[in-house]
Formats: structure tokens, C-alpha cells, sequence
């Protein structure tokens, strides 16, 4: 795949909405993030995920030792 991408620079866009509009236009296929693609698909029909996810990756947050895990945190 990236042989073929690297031959052919037009498939490279610069956003997300660049690449979900080259979609829409069809016969375009657009490597998405799973958060933002199931976000993109459940609001609109037009897009559709093709596939099950390339990986998947787990997230945590650490704590200092002997702070309550459960408390709330402030950004």
C-alpha cells in the first residue's frame, strides 16, 4: 500500500474533512482513527467503516503512590 501511496502523491490530503469529502466523491478509501471514524459514520450515512480495526490500544492514568484513584481530577 504505501509503494502505491508513495507513487502516487495525490492520494495524500491535509485533514480529516479533506479526506472524508475525497470519500464522499468516491472511489477513495480514508485510513481513519476508530474514535473519529465511528464519530464521522454514526452521523453521517454517506460513510461507512470497511473492516475491523488495524490495532487497538488501551489507555490509563497514573497516579502518585497513596492518592485515591477514585478522586476528581481538574484539567
Amino acid at each position: 500500500m504505501w509503494n502505491f501511496m508513495e507513487h502516487n502523491q495525490d492520494v495524500f490530503v491535509d485533514s480529516t474533512k479533506a479526506g472524508l469529502d475525497k470519500v464522499l466523491q468516491g472511489n477513495y478509501a480514508f485510513l481513519l482513527e476508530s474514535t473519529m471514524n465511528e464519530y464521522v459514520t454514526q452521523r453521517n450515512c454517506d460513510l461507512m467503516q470497511v473492516g475491523g480495526l488495524l490495532d487497538a490500544k488501551g489507555y490509563g492514568i497514573g497516579t502518585s503512590r497513596g492518592r485515591c484513584p477514585t478522586c476528581t481530577t481538574s484539567a
